[in-house]
């Protein structure tokens, strides 16, 4: 029998999970459920998946494995809306950019008979991500997988397997680490992006400044896509990491505005070499394949079967 999973919301990120998951090989039924029925049709149309379902009880009926791919605000609904109507042992999990509030949703929501594994697939935004589903939009990506305290090792497996079977790299940390670190490299970018588009809009000058805003404008701006309801939730649910980091910005920019205020050459120069070196070096580390060591997680890292193996002779 097919390993049916389910995937909640049908964007970018969730399409090309399904894309990708079609594509492995594997003995696997696609569900796809999407409030906006424009979406699951070019969902299914583009053959993200086997088959859509507009409610979202029926999409997940049967499911031993459902993916939330939809924005942070509406997770906690969707949790508690599904709660009644998944199978024993169904392993459910996310793809959402903060990790504790969506841990603790789950826990307040689902049934102890069901596991959930929170996971974050870190996407390159450097790379421009395509406006169109491709199987290949995770591969090489690490994909964050936090377990809750009481997960069983075969529901972690579980979506460890999807991670690999999209091409991504499983990369298990704590909930609260993950929130803590993604503040520093996610929402302090965002808010920077706010803080320099504000400062423009309040500029007098800032006709003129729009007409000189190049692509360096435009990429840090860029950050700005989305929502403002969901870019404002991603910084509330993490205030006090968001918080911490900011604290630990601000007398970074002033020291780096204190030397160039000082014409100080020398010490603008060693900052930016530092700063070069460090890019450089993490760029590397993420994209020529470095090694993780997963050796810690001993159990999390057990075969329990491969849910997403390839399909032999015998699954026919």
């Amino acid at each position: 029998m097919a390993f049916r999973t389910t995937i909640v919301g049908l964007g970018l990120v969730g399409s090309s999970i399904g894309l990708a998951l079609r594509q492995a090989g594997a003995s696997i039924e696609v569900i796809g459920h999407d409030k906006d029925s424009g979406a699951a049709k070019r969902a299914y149309k583009s053959g993200c998946v086997d088959r859509t379902e507009w409610n979202l009880i029926s999409a997940c009926d049967g499911a031993d494995l459902v993916v939330i791919s939809i924005p942070l605000v509406e997770i906690k609904g969707t949790l508690a809306a599904m709660r009644e109507d998944l199978k024993d042992n169904c392993v459910v999990t996310d793809t959402a950019r903060l990790k504790a509030p969506v841990l603790r949703w789950a826990r307040e929501s689902l049934p102890n008979t069901v596991h959930f594994v929170g996971g974050h697939p870190i996407l390159d935004k450097a790379a421009l991500a395509p406006e169109t589903p491709t199987p290949e939009l995770l591969a090489g990506a690490a994909y964050c997988l936090t377990p809750d305290t009481n997960t069983p090792p075969e529901a972690l497996q579980t979506v460890s397997d999807l991670a690999e079977a999209v091409g991504a790299r499983p990369y298990y940390l704590d909930a609260t680490e993950h929130d803590g670190l993604i503040a520093a490299v996610e929402h302090v970018p965002l808010l920077l992006a706010l803080t320099i588009q504000l400062m423009v809009n309040e500029s007098p000058s800032k006709r003129e400044i729009i007409q000189l805003s190049g692509g360096d404008f435009t990429s840090l701006t860029q950050l700005l896509a989305g929502e403002a309801e969901q870019l404002t939730e991603l910084c509330v649910l993490n205030a006090s990491n968001v918080a911490r980091w900011v604290d630990g910005f601000l007398p970074q920019l002033s020291k780096i505005g204190e030397l160039v205020a000082a014409q100080d050459s020398e010490a603008l120069q060693a900052a930016f070499a530092t700063a070069l070196e460090t890019r450089g070096d993490w760029t590397r580390k993420r994209f020529e394949g470095e090694e993780v060591d997963y050796s810690e997680f001993g159990a999390m890292r057990t075969m329990f079967g491969g849910s997403f193996r390839p399909r032999g002779k015998t699954d026919e």
